[in-house]
């Protein structure tokens, strides 16, 4: 049966896990979860394309080669409480606008599974201002380590 993503949320943790499992991403304090989201891009790696001749048979063959962790895009819709902007979007940006260093995010699906990334938080910007978008941000977060999926309690 399909699922939608409608529920799905995110929050934010500064640092890296000692290890890169489910014990190390469980153990780091995450922010509170963002107050709304309106899209998290494709998570995964890209293999490098390797092509090797074949003189013989005039056919080249592409082998897998070593791996990149992609950078995932975030949109998110602008949210204030008074006139600030909202602590948990604060942390993000504060983040992605750190000079070095990198992060932990939790991604919390609908049936309660989970999906960990780590790496740099950057590129904060605001949503294009036209009479068909929302008023927003997005930020990207670049995979420097494995993705870690947590399946939901039976």
């Amino acid at each position: 049966m399909s699922k939608n993503d409608i529920g799905t949320t995110i929050a934010i943790a500064t640092g890296v896990p000692a290890t890169i499992d489910s014990s190390g991403f469980g153990a780091m304090t995450y922010s509170d979860e963002i107050p709304a989201m309106t899209s998290i891009g494709a998570v995964g790696d890209t293999n490098e394309t390797t092509t090797e001749p074949d003189m013989v048979t005039g056919r080249n063959r592409t082998i897998k080669g070593a791996v990149t962790g992609d950078t995932v895009p975030f949109a998110i819709p602008l949210r204030r409480d008074g006139n600030a902007l909202h602590p948990v979007l604060a942390a993000f940006k504060a983040a992605a606008q750190a000079q070095g260093g990198e992060y932990s995010i939790r991604i919390t699906e609908p049936d309660g599974s989970l999906q960990y990334i780590a790496g740099p938080v950057m590129n904060w910007k605001r949503t294009e201002r036209s009479t068909t978008s929302y008023a927003g941000f997005t930020f990207d977060a670049a995979l420097n380590y494995d993705v870690v999926d947590v399946d939901p309690a039976p």
